[in-house]
């Protein structure tokens, strides 16, 4: 299937058992590179072309941070020393590649049923054979057009309250009214960076506030704003062809995240925006961005598109990795 044969979202079938729309097969049966396909040489020298004045912005945050980490990872260990004289090293011990500014694989996260990961690849697929991998959209690296949608600045800018130590639900019409209101447009091949003011918060907290919050972390008992509902978030992204979104928040989703009922309620992997973008759509997911410099750069002038560069790190088979994506403008 061609791109000019793309089905509109709410023409997607959905995947059996569940109302979650999908687009299994629609790169191919065997595909495991999902919205990347949309990277064609085309649109990354329409994005070179963003290039003004030269100015760089890296958007990770330095390895080991957040620290604590989060979601029970153990803290990373950097270790120099002297290999003989006039000659070092150093190595890294418990390094999560998903720790801290990081991509999602495909092979990160999967509806429960079997087979649940994207384009029906099962668990064993992922974990024993290595598909869907982040090796596989860092083969080319991801270089295209970006688009910086800054929530807390409209929020300001209509003197509206808004916290990023609370769980607002970032819906598709907000981020369109977003959109319109910065004068920037979604296209095909774009990736799609939502700035919530969470990292800004972050930095801000002192040594027992980051702790108290990791810890907060391991329950799933802290607050941020993040995307819902998830079907009108999948709706926006496939129809703008969108590559992968980007967020400064720990998981795309607000926390808490949407919850099944019953007596040990986990979260609801339906209404998930991970389901929905990620193993539905193959659309790769980041958190953790730091676009703090970025945002103010462009509110000075009123850009909000730039060209977007990552180089992932090529773990075969991983599950993840830190982005090192940089903003060129």
């Amino acid at each position: 299937m061609t791109e000019t044969d793309r089905p509109l979202f709410c023409e997607l079938p959905v995947l059996e058992g569940t109302a979650v729309r999908s687009a299994w097969g629609h790169y191919g049966p065997d595909d495991a590179l999902g919205a990347v396909n949309l990277l064609t040489p085309e649109v990354v020298r329409a994005a070179a072309g963003l290039v003004r004045a030269g100015d760089r912005f890296v958007l990770s945050l330095p390895l080991g941070t957040p620290d604590p980490p989060f979601f029970g990872r153990e803290p990373l260990e950097h270790d120099s020393f002297a290999t003989m004289p006039g000659s070092t090293d150093d190595r890294l011990d418990s390094f999560y590649p998903q720790a801290g500014t990081q991509w999602d694989a495909l092979g990160h996260h999967g509806y429960v049923a079997e087979p649940g990961y994207y384009n029906g690849r099962s668990e064993s697929d992922v974990l024993e054979r290595g598909e869907l991998g982040i090796d596989g959209p860092a083969e080319k690296g991801i270089v295209t057009r970006g688009v910086l949608l800054d929530v807390p600045r409209y929020f300001a800018a209509r003197t509206e309250e808004y916290r990023p130590d609370t769980r607002v639900e970032i819906g598709a019409d907000l981020l369109m009214a977003v959109a319109e209101a910065q004068g920037v447009e979604l296209r095909t091949g774009d990736i799609l960076c939502i700035r919530t003011g969470w990292i800004e918060h972050y930095k801000s907290l002192d040594r027992t506030a980051r702790v108290d919050l990791a810890e907060a972390s391991n329950r799933l008992a802290f607050e941020t704003p993040g995307l819902a509902p998830a079907a009108d978030i999948g709706r926006l992204v496939w129809d703008n062809g969108v590559v992968a979104v980007a967020m400064d928040n720990p998981g795309i989703e607000p926390f808490p995240p949407p919850m099944t009922g019953g007596d040990q309620p986990a979260p609801d992997s339906e209404n998930l925006v991970h389901t929905q973008l990620l193993t539905a759509l193959g659309v790769l997911l980041g958190e953790f961005f730091d676009f703090d410099d970025l945002a103010a750069a462009c509110a000075s002038d009123g850009r909000y598109d730039f060209l977007f560069t990552s180089a992932p790190l090529r773990i075969i088979g991983g599950i993840g990795s830190p982005p090192n994506a940089i903003a060129i403008r």
